[in-house]
């Protein structure tokens, strides 16, 4: 199941940080819909957003002679786009299309330098990002960092951080895709990285981990590397994949057929199983035939409340609810809703709030 944390993961910059900081910036993610054909952004615009696909489908277009249209590529559900803009806050260099009608997630460039103030360390990602594209349009990504600064030995590549500086040091493993660690020996302790097909899955320093480990090391000016190779386990592979896969279920209950769609888009988008129902008498059927993990509410239905509602669904087992904020009513709702457990009020209606609430549960 692809959810949005693990969707921001896939974006390099934000590969390396943890739970907390990647809460953070879903906080600071706005919706965005499209319709098919819809301009998304267009050679020239300002490069100040960046955005990641819901689901939906969109085209990468330049334009040559005669204003002929070139699709570079095309992208769906889990891709991103626009987040050379975030580090060069250049005019874009493409045009986006969207093909069908798509939803998506935007970080505005103001947004992402709060988060880079609060979260330095994303600053070596954007080093490595301009660093491997140079390297892509050089043709020479074996070239860095130089093998006359590697010591080759039994266990595997070895030297000092005099010699090739740890951001180098993180390239070089990424753009030849390893599998296995690395080890930083100091005076200031002993510092681990793990990684898994050439991306950085783990960062630890003594107590210290991910985001805060790698700015601690990041100051390291002196020290030994060594770089060691795991042999790649397809049965393990395998198992890990069918682990990741688990469907949940969500079901969404809402007066309105707008909403109903635009949040079961977005889910769906995200890989959830989800069903709606229009009123609580649908709700308790589809909950009848199918068990949700979470079930998404109005505070006020057609026929009945959402605490009424919640009484009736947790006949069937404690399963966690979302109420989606209702300004005439929430003081109340707020109130009662606070005694009971697995249960959130949403402070907006935006989509990336349900989100972030749904993902604390499951």
């Amino acid at each position: 199941m692809i959810q949005i944390g693990k969707i921001l993961r896939q974006v390099p910059i934000f590969r390396m940080l943890g739970k907390e900081s990647i809460d953070f910036i879903v906080d600071r993610l706005k919706f965005k819909t499209f319709d098919g054909n819809d301009t998304i952004c267009k050679i020239g615009d300002p490069g100040d957003e960046m955005f990641i696909i819901i689901g939906g489908k969109v085209k990468i277009c330049i334009y040559g002679e005669q204003n002929k249209e070139q699709i570079v590529a095309t992208l769906g559900s889990g891709d991103y786009f626009g987040e050379m803009a975030l580090l060069t806050g250049e005019t874009r260099s493409a045009s986006v299309i969207a093909v069908e009608p798509s939803e998506m997630f935007v970080l505005h460039k103001n947004d992402f330098d709060v988060i880079l103030e609060k979260y330095p360390s994303i600053s070596l990602s954007m080093g490595k990002i301009v660093s491997q594209r140079l390297r892509d349009t050089l043709k020479k990504a074996t070239q860095m960092p130089k093998t006359d600064k590697l010591e080759a030995t039994q266990g595997g590549p070895s030297g000092s951080l005099k010699d090739i500086p740890l951001v180098d040091l993180i390239s070089f493993c990424e753009s030849n895709s390893l599998t296995g660690s690395m080890t930083l020996r100091g005076e200031a302790g002993e510092g681990y990285f793990e990684f898994e097909n050439g991306q950085l899955q783990k960062v630890k320093m003594g107590s210290f981990t991910d985001d805060i480990a790698l700015d601690e090391m990041l100051k390291w000016d002196d020290g030994q590397f060594q770089i060691s190779v795991r042999p790649l386990t397809l049965q393990k592979k395998e198992a890990k994949v069918k682990a990741e896969v688990t469907i949940r279920k969500i079901l969404i209950v809402n007066n309105s057929l707008v909403v109903r769609k635009v949040v079961e888009r977005a889910f769906k988008g995200l890989g959830y199983d989800v069903r709606t129902a229009p009123d609580v008498a649908s709700a308790l059927q589809a909950i009848s035939q199918s068990k949700p993990d979470v079930i998404i509410s109005d505070i006020k239905l057609s026929d009945g409340n959402g605490l009424d509602f919640l009484h009736k669904a947790r006949k069937s087992g404690d399963i966690a609810f979302v109420f989606i904020t209702d300004d005439s009513r929430k003081g109340d709702f707020e109130s009662a809703l606070s005694n009971l457990a697995n249960a959130e009020l949403t402070k907006t209606h935006e989509v990336s709030e349900i989100v972030k609430l749904v993902e604390n549960f499951i």
